[in-house]
C-alpha cells in the first residue's frame, strides 16, 4: 500500500493563506530561509492527516492572523483508494475533516484514519517525520523499548489490536498492582490476611484446639524436614548417579591428561597443513597449466601450417584483391545479364503471341516492310480483283435473269403444248379443210414431231448445261475464298441441285388425248390450231435464242472466274514470297497502317538485347579467364559465374580471416611462452616458499611434515576432547576425588536410596497423623463464633480467587495479544537493526561497520574493532544514527504501509560531505518512498533537478 501527496492547498495556516502546490513529485525539496514557512508548512501537512492541536495542547495552532479561514486541503493518491481529497477546517476539538473519493463518495475522521492506516500524529511523528530534536529520545531507547516501539510500527494498520491490549492491561493494572494499595486485589488480600489473624485468635481460645494444633504444626515440621532431607538426598543421588554414568568420561580424563604429559608434541602453525596442500596444489595447477600450454603450443603450430588455399592467397594476393575490387562490377555484369535473359524470354513470349495473333506460325519470319513500289503493284491487283469481283457479279445477276426468262418461256411451252393436236389428227383435219395443202401439211406435221422431239433435247441439254455451270460456280467460290467465294461457291451448289432434280424428275407432259372420233370437230377448232402451233414456233425460237444468250454468260462467268483465280493465285505467290500468312487479304496489303510494323520493333528490339547480352556474355567469359586460376581453391560449379563470384568472395574472407588467425596464434604464442615463463618463476617461488614451511617445523621432506602433523593432530584431537569432557562433567569434577573408586561410590548410592525409602516411610507416617489432626480440628470448629469467622475467611478467600482470576484473564489476553503481533511480525528487530548497520555504514562512508543493541543501550562498531555508545558519538555522527534507524524502520515497515517522510532541515549538523552522502541516500530511499525534504542549505539545490524543488 502506498499514500502519495499530490498537491497542497492552504486555505489559512501560521503565515500561509491561499496557498496553492501542485504537481508534487516522488522526491520534493521545499527550499527557503529562516522564517520562511518550512516548519509551518511541515505542521500543516501533519495537522490535515491527524487534526489540529488542541487548545490544551501544548503543540501550536498555527491559527492564521491575517485570515478568519483555518486549514487547507490535501489532494492524495493510495493504491487501494484512488485518489482522494482530504479537506479538514476549524471545528469542534482537532477540527472538522470531509474526505472525498475518486467515486464520489465522502467521509469523515472514520474513513481518514482507514486511510492512513490507523496511525495516530504521534506514531507518524516517531517515525516518518524527522528533525533535530528526535535524537534524545533514540539516545534513550534500550532493545526492549525499541522491540515494543517497532512491534508497534509493525502493526500499522491492526492499532486497535495493540489498544485492545492496553485496554487489557489497565484493566489488570485496576485490579491489582504490586505495590498499589487501591485496586480491588490488594485490598481484598488485606481484608483476607486480617480475617486469617481473626481466625487464628478464636482458636487460642480453644486448649485442646491449641493442642492439636500444635501437634499438627509439629507434623508439618518433621515433614517439612523430612522433604528437605529426601530433596537433598535426590540431589545427591542424582549427582553420584550422574557420576557412575560419567564414569568412563573420567576414566578417558585420566588417560588423555597422562598421555599429554608423556608426548611434548611443540605446537605447529595451525593452517600448516592447508598452506602445504595449497602450494602443492598451486605447484601442480602450474605444472598442469604448463602441460596445457604446451599442448596448445603443439596445437597452435599443427593450426598455423598453411594450406594449399593459403598459399595460392599468400602468392597472388595482388590479383585476387584486384578481383575482389571488380567483383561489384561483375555482379553488376551478372545482374545485368540475368536481368537481359528475362526480358528476352519475356519479349519472345510477346513476339510469339503477337504472330499468333497475326496468323503467322511460331517459327515463321515476320515480314519485311513493302516498298511503296509494291505498296502500288498491291494497289492495282486488290483494284483488278475488285473490277474482277463486280464484273462476276454482273454476269452472274444476267445469267439470272436469262434463267428466269428461260424458265418463263419453258413454263409457257409447257402451257401450250397439251393443247395441241396430234399430228396425225391435225394432218386429217387438214386434209379435211385443205386439200390442196395436203403435202405442205405432211411436210409441217413432219418438222412439228422433229421439233417437238428436238426441243427436249434441247431441255435436257440445257438442264445439263446449268448443273455443270453451278458446279463450275461452286468449286471457284471455294478457291478464291473470301465473302464473295463463298456466296459463288453457295450459289453454284444451290445452280447444280436444282438442275439435278429437274433432269431426273421431269415427267413428260400429258399430250392431248386422242379427240373422239365421235367428237365433232370444226373449222374454227382447226383455226384455232392453226394458230397454237404458230405460238408454240415462236416460243420455242426465243427459247433458242436464251440458250445461246446463256452459253454466253456461262463463257463470262468462266472467264471472269479465270481472272479472279488468277488474281488469288497471284496474292497467295505474294503472301508466301513475302512471309505473309495464308489469311491475308489484299486489302490488308494495301492498308496505310502496317499491322506488322510493332511486331517488327518487337522484334529488333530482342535482336538488340540478344546482341547486348551476347557482349556481356563475352566481357563475363574474359573475366571467366582471369579468375580461372582459383578453379583448384574454389569448389563451386564453375559454370555458373553467380557460384563462382560468392565462392570467391568467400574464399577471400576466409582467407583474411585464416590469415589473422594465424598471426593471432603467433601472437598467441608469444604470449604463452611469455607467460609460461613467468609460470615457472611462479613454480620456484612456491616450492622455495615450501621449503621454508618444511624448515619451520624442522622437517625436510613433504613425507615428514605430514606425519608431524598426523601427530599434532591426534594432540589438538585429545586435547579437544580432553576440553568437551570436562564441560560435560564440570558439575561433577569436584566429586571426583571424594570417589577415586567405582565401587564407593555404586556403595554410596545404595546407601542414599535406603535412606530415601527409610524417609518415605516416616513422611506417610507424619502424613498420617497431620489427617487425624485436621480432622479433629475440624470438628472442633464446627459452630459457635469461630464457625462464622471461618465462613467469613472462606467468603473473603473466594472473593479474591475470583478477582485474581479476572486479572489473570485481562493479563494473559494482553500476553497473547503482543505475543501473536510479535509473531505476525515475523520479528522483524534484527533486520531492522542490519539495515540501520547498512546505512550507517554508508553514511559514514565505512568508519563504523556496525550498530548493536546490548542490553540497556545501542552501541556502534568503528572499523577497527573498538565499540562505542551512542552517547560517546560526535553530534554529526549521533545524527546519522538517528537518520539510519529512522530509514531502517520506514524500510522494514514498507510492506505494510508507505506514508510520505518529512525531513526539517535534519541535517544542519552535518558537514558538507556528510551531507552529500546524506542527500544520496534520501534520493535512494525516495524510489519507494515519497519524501519531503524542508531546508535553507542551499548547496543542497544543485543536487535535485529543477522540477523538484519548490521555492517558498
Amino acid at each position: 500500500m502506498k499514500l502519495k501527496i499530490k498537491s497542497i492547498e492552504v486555505y489559512g495556516f501560521g503565515k500561509w493563506v491561499d496557498k496553492r502546490i501542485d504537481n508534487i513529485g516522488q522526491m520534493q525539496l521545499f527550499y527557503g530561509d529562516n522564517e520562511a514557512g518550512k516548519t509551518t508548512l511541515m505542521a500543516f501537512i501533519h495537522s490535515i492527516l491527524f487534526g489540529f492541536p488542541t487548545k490544551q495542547s501544548s503543540d501550536l495552532r498555527y491559527e492564521p492572523k491575517t485570515s478568519s479561514k483555518y486549514g487547507g486541503k490535501l489532494r492524495i493518491e493510495d493504491d487501494l483508494y484512488g485518489e482522494v481529497s482530504i479537506e479538514r477546517v476549524k471545528g469542534k476539538a482537532n477540527g472538522k475533516v470531509i474526505v472525498t473519493l475518486s467515486n464520489g463518495e465522502t467521509g469523515s475522521d472514520k474513513l481518514l484514519e482507514k486511510i492512513v492506516y490507523g496511525i495516530d500524529k504521534t506514531t507518524y511523528q516517531a517515525l516518518f517525520s524527522f528533525d533535530l530534536f528526535g535524537l534524545q529520545k533514540i539516545q534513550r531507547m534500550n532493545r526492549v523499548k525499541l522491540n515494543r516501539y517497532f512491534l508497534s510500527v509493525g502493526s500499522l494498520g491492526n492499532e486497535h489490536l495493540l489498544k485492545l491490549a492496553d485496554k487489557f492491561q489497565m484493566e489488570a493494572g485496576k485490579l491489582y498492582k504490586q505495590t498499589g494499595r487501591v485496586p480491588e486485589i490488594n485490598q481484598k488480600i488485606r481484608e483476607v490476611e486480617n480475617k486469617r489473624q481473626q481466625v487464628r485468635i478464636a482458636k487460642g481460645k480453644n486448649d485442646e484446639y491449641t493442642q492439636i494444633y500444635t501437634e499438627k504444626e509439629q507434623y508439618e515440621y518433621e515433614i517439612k524436614k523430612i522433604k528437605s532431607k529426601r530433596t537433598k538426598n535426590e540431589t545427591n543421588l542424582e549427582q553420584l548417579s550422574r557420576l557412575a554414568a560419567n564414569w568412563n568420561h573420567f576414566s578417558e580424563i585420566i588417560g588423555i591428561q597422562e598421555e599429554i604429559k608423556k608426548k611434548n608434541i611443540k605446537e605447529m602453525p595451525e593452517d600448516g597443513l592447508f598452506q602445504l596442500n595449497h602450494l602443492n596444489n598451486l605447484i601442480e595447477q602450474l605444472r598442469i597449466t604448463m602441460i596445457q600450454e604446451k599442448e596448445r603450443s603443439k596445437q597452435a603450430m599443427e593450426k598455423s601450417h598453411l594450406t594449399k588455399a593459403q598459399l595460392l592467397f599468400i602468392e597472388r594476393k595482388k590479383d585476387i584483391q584486384r578481383i575482389i575490387s571488380s567483383i561489384d562490377t561483375t555482379k553488376s555484369i551478372l545482374q545485368e545479364k540475368d536481368f537481359l535473359e528475362r526480358e528476352v524470354i519475356k519479349e519472345q513470349e510477346h513476339v510469339v503471341r503477337n504472330k499468333l495473333q497475326l496468323g503467322l506460325s511460331i517459327e515463321q519470319h515476320v515480314p519485311v516492310r513493302p516498298t511503296t513500289s509494291q505498296k502500288n503493284d498491291y494497289q492495282k491487283l486488290n483494284q483488278a480483283s475488285i473490277e474482277i469481283e463486280e464484273k462476276l457479279k454482273e454476269v452472274v445477276e444476267k445469267q439470272s435473269f436469262n434463267r428466269y426468262q428461260r424458265e418463263s418461256i419453258s413454263e409457257q411451252i409447257d402451257k401450250i403444248e397439251p393443247n395441241i393436236w396430234k399430228n396425225q389428227l391435225y394432218q386429217k383435219m387438214e386434209k379435211e379443210y385443205k386439200n390442196e395443202e395436203k403435202s405442205q401439211y405432211s411436210r409441217n406435221e413432219f418438222l412439228l414431231n422433229k421439233e417437238k422431239l428436238s426441243r427436249e433435247k434441247n431441255k435436257q441439254i440445257k438442264i445439263s448445261l446449268i448443273g455443270i455451270t453451278g458446279l463450275l460456280l461452286s468449286i471457284s467460290g471455294f478457291i478464291s475464298r473470301g465473302l464473295l467465294g463463298n456466296i459463288l461457291g453457295l450459289l453454284g451448289i444451290m445452280v447444280f441441285l436444282t438442275a439435278s432434280i429437274i433432269f431426273f424428275k421431269r415427267k413428260p407432259k400429258k399430250q392431248l388425248n386422242e379427240i373422239s372420233d365421235k367428237t365433232t370437230i370444226t373449222y374454227a377448232d382447226y383455226i384455232k390450231q392453226v394458230e397454237l402451233r404458230k405460238q408454240w414456233r415462236i416460243q420455242l425460237a426465243e427459247y433458242d435464242q436464251i440458250i445461246i444468250k446463256s452459253k454466253k454468260l456461262q463463257e463470262n462467268i468462266v472467264e471472269c472466274t479465270n481472272k479472279k483465280n488468277t488474281v488469288l493465285n497471284e496474292l497467295n505467290q505474294i503472301l508466301v514470297n513475302n512471309g505473309y500468312p495464308e489469311n491475308m487479304k489484299i486489302e490488308d496489303l494495301t492498308k496505310h497502317e502496317d499491322i506488322f510494323e510493332s511486331l517488327r520493333e518487337r522484334v529488333q528490339a530482342v535482336e538488340e538485347k540478344e546482341e547486348l547480352l551476347k557482349k556481356l556474355s563475352n566481357q563475363l567469359l574474359q573475366w571467366r579467364e582471369q579468375v580461372l586460376f582459383l578453379e583448384s581453391v574454389v569448389l563451386v560449379n564453375w559454370e555458373d559465374l553467380s557460384s563462382v563470384v560468392s565462392g570467391i568472395v568467400k574464399f577471400y574472407q576466409e582467407s583474411l580471416s585464416e590469415e589473422q588467425n594465424f598471426r593471432s596464434i603467433q601472437k598467441e604464442e608469444e604470449i604463452r611462452q611469455e607467460k609460461m615463463k613467468k609460470m615457472v618463476q611462479e613454480q620456484r617461488k612456491f616450492e622455495k616458499q615450501r621449503i621454508i614451511l618444511f624448515d619451520s617445523v624442522e622437517v625436510k621432506s613433504e613425507e615428514e611434515f605430514r606425519e608431524k602433523f598426523i601427530f599434532f593432530d591426534e594432540w589438538k584431537r585429545k586435547k579437544a576432547r580432553l576440553k568437551l569432557l570436562e564441560q560435560q562433567v564440570s558439575e561433577d569434577i569436584s566429586l571426583l576425588e571424594e570417589f577415586r573408586d567405582q565401587e564407593d561410590l555404586l556403595e554410596q548410592i545404595k546407601n542414599i536410596k535406603l535412606s530415601m525409602e527409610l524417609h518415605k516411610v516416616n513422611e506417610e507416617k507424619l502424613m498420617n497423623k497431620r489427617i487425624k489432626n485436621e480432622m479433629a480440628l475440624k470438628e472442633l470448629e464446627k459452630g459457635g463464633a469461630y464457625s462464622v469467622l471461618l465462613q467469613e475467611y472462606a467468603n473473603l478467600k473466594s472473593e479474591l480467587q475470583e478477582l485474581v482470576d479476572r486479572w489473570s484473564t485481562h493479563k494473559v489476553a494482553a500476553e497473547l495479544i503482543e505475543r501473536a503481533m510479535t509473531h505476525a511480525r515475523k520479528n522483524r528487530f534484527p533486520e531492522t537493526i542490519k539495515d540501520t548497520s547498512d546505512f550507517f555504514k554508508l553514511l559514514t562512508k565505512e568508519r563504523y561497520t556496525q550498530v548493536l543493541i546490548k542490553e540497556e543501550k545501542i552501541e556502534v562498531q568503528r572499523s577497527d574493532g573498538l565499540l562505542f555508545e551512542a552517547s560517546e558519538l560526535s553530534q554529526g555522527t549521533a545524527e546519522q544514527l538517528y537518520v539510519a534507524l529512522r530509514f531502517a524502520f520506514v524500510k522494514n515497515a514498507n510492506d505494510i504501509v508507505k506514508l510520505p517522510i518529512m525531513i526539517d532541515d535534519g541535517f544542519v549538523n552535518f558537514d558538507q560531505s556528510r551531507r552529500m552522502q546524506m542527500i544520496e541516500l534520501v534520493k535512494q530511499m525516495s524510489e519507494t518512498t515519497q519524501i519531503f525534504y524542508f531546508t535553507f542549505d542551499q548547496q543542497s539545490l544543485t543536487k535535485f533537478r529543477k522540477e523538484q524543488i519548490e521555492m517558498l
